[in-house]
């Protein structure tokens, strides 16, 4: 079944082959033909949580919620392969990583602690990769323009949809600062990339 998302994924998204900085550079080789562009699997897994309206948790499913903002017992669709991850922004990122669950936290992924993601240049953002800072992180989708991105996030239970979601944000980069990005009406993040992404 994931394989069929995947497939259906990189065939409906003009931008996830194009991968890359929205300069409109191109990959050096053409990727083969049933090969799955590259953040396409991690995309797929987010865009699961995305269908469901998986609602957030700073818990895995039916454990206690320490966050203020949501019920005190997480109970949310049940889901196995779900169930024991935090259904968290940092969670939904871990999830779509194949990470084990429960999932790290935002201080767990770069520029924070660098042992399994690294900081790139937020223009060269592909799918798969993600933004981070010190409370929130999300999962980059694809370039709609260059100054325009689509994003998968859990907003927090006092978010006005408080569940899994797909959005597109104007975004701004930092002169000086490559890795710095900007995401209106989220705030400001490092862009970073999973060492063993594709």
């Amino acid at each position: 079944m994931r394989l069929g998302l995947v497939l259906i994924f990189a065939g409906c998204t003009g931008s996830v082959g194009g991968m890359g900085a929205p300069s409109g550079d191109q990959p050096d080789a053409t990727p083969a033909i049933d090969a799955p562009a590259p953040g396409a699997t991690s995309v797929a897994r987010a865009l699961e949580w995305v269908a469901a309206q998986l609602h957030y948790c700073q818990a895995p499913n039916h454990h206690t919620d320490l966050d203020a903002a949501c019920p005190s017992t997480c109970e949310r669709q049940d889901n196995p392969l779900w169930d024991p991850y935090r259904s968290d922004c940092s969670g939904l990122v871990s999830w779509a990583w194949e990470l084990p669950a429960p999932g790290r936290t935002t201080g767990d992924f770069a520029p924070f602690t660098t042992d399994l993601t690294h900081v790139i240049a937020a223009t060269e953002l592909r799918p798969g990769d993600a933004v981070n800072n010190d409370h929130h992180m999300m999962l980059f989708v694809a370039w709609k323009s260059a100054t325009e991105a689509t994003f998968i996030d859990e907003p927090g239970c006092s978010a006005t949809h408080p569940y899994a979601e797909q959005f597109d944000a104007t975004v701004t980069f930092t002169a000086g600062t490559p890795e710095a990005i900007a995401v209106k009406s989220h705030g400001s993040f490092t862009a970073i990339r999973y060492d063993d992404a594709p």
